[in-house]
């Protein structure tokens, strides 16, 4: 099975790609990105067995517009909960997340742990560790794209000039001993054409995580297991992002640091990412949830 769904929700429209038959594994795409950004993962697992659910996030096309106008964290879980409660109904769901999709993976894992078995996060630490290596000066040099990204008007103005040049820079400054594939990011540039605001919102309501609504998920101890794969050469995400996380989880958790790649981890070493998916994902784990959780 391989289909294109619409889900409409109370703020916004969702598109979605479907495949495979088995347990939801909900793949979740980052910045600036679509779902495609796991074509090297989907065969694997619909071999495997799971079934593949990739949603457009709010705000990138074809995804709608939130009519709210809400980017923030609690807005962009509930919507992807949403769909975990529509294609997994009473059965917790492996997520897979790449970027401001591990992002909200954590936020879901602290939100409604009895919705998630298992947690695989691609480049990004826990929010908790992450979030404050922003202040060391070299990851803030790896991270100037957020500082740009808060200023209004200047963020979008950027974003799209000269038809979207700064999406090639990022994807070769944050994985720079790979090349990607001219057309995916032809499509990645489509979906952010005309979308510019609501894309860059996601980086305006980062705030969320550490003052406002989100914050008691953001910065809990994870107890969905969880999975951590980061690549040494990830030129926005750097060490001093990841070192000494392991604190924040209080469930099973385990970290892998693939020497040579980058930020596009799963696209550059699609062979050791898979086999560690798939060896995580297979595993089976003691309940982590409360029956409250298991409920939520």
């Amino acid at each position: 099975m391989d289909r294109r769904e619409t889900v409409e929700l109370e703020d916004v429209t969702l598109a979605c790609r479907v495949v495979g038959e088995g347990p939801v594994v909900l793949a979740v795409h980052g910045f600036p990105d679509t779902p495609e950004t796991f074509r090297q993962q989907v065969p694997a697992l619909v071999e495997a067995g799971y079934r593949v659910v990739l949603p457009t996030l709010r705000g990138y096309a074809p995804s709608g517009v939130a009519r709210s106008g809400r980017y923030d964290a609690v807005a962009v879980v509930g919507d992807l909960l949403r769909l975990v409660e529509r294609y997994s109904p009473g059965q917790p769901v492996r997520w897979l997340g790449h970027d401001v999709g591990a992002v909200m993976g954590y936020v879901a894992a602290g939100m409604a742990p009895g919705r998630i078995s298992h947690f695989a996060s691609l480049a990004i630490p826990h929010v908790r560790a992450s979030l404050p290596a922003s202040l060391v000066p070299a990851q803030a040099r790896r991270a100037s794209h957020v500082f740009l990204f808060q200023v209004p008007f200047l963020g979008e103005a950027r974003l799209r000039a000269n038809d979207f040049a700064l999406v090639e820079r990022l994807w070769r400054k944050w994985s720079p001993g790979y090349r990607e594939d001219a057309a995916h990011l032809a499509a990645v540039k489509e979906a952010l054409r005309g979308r510019e605001r609501e894309v860059l919102s996601y980086y305006r309501a980062l705030s969320s995580l550490t003052f406002g609504s989100a914050r008691r998920w953001a910065m809990a101890n994870v107890r969905v297991p969880t999975l951590h794969l980061h690549g040494a050469e990830d030129g926005t995400a750097g060490p001093e992002t990841y070192r000494g996380q392991e604190r924040f989880f209080s469930g099973p958790f385990d970290f892998r640091l693939l020497e040579g790649a980058g930020h596009f981890l799963h696209l550059e070493r699609p062979r050791e990412v898979n086999a560690a998916l798939l060896e995580f994902f297979d595993r089976r784990f003691e309940a982590h949830a409360s029956p409250a959780a298991l409920a939520s």
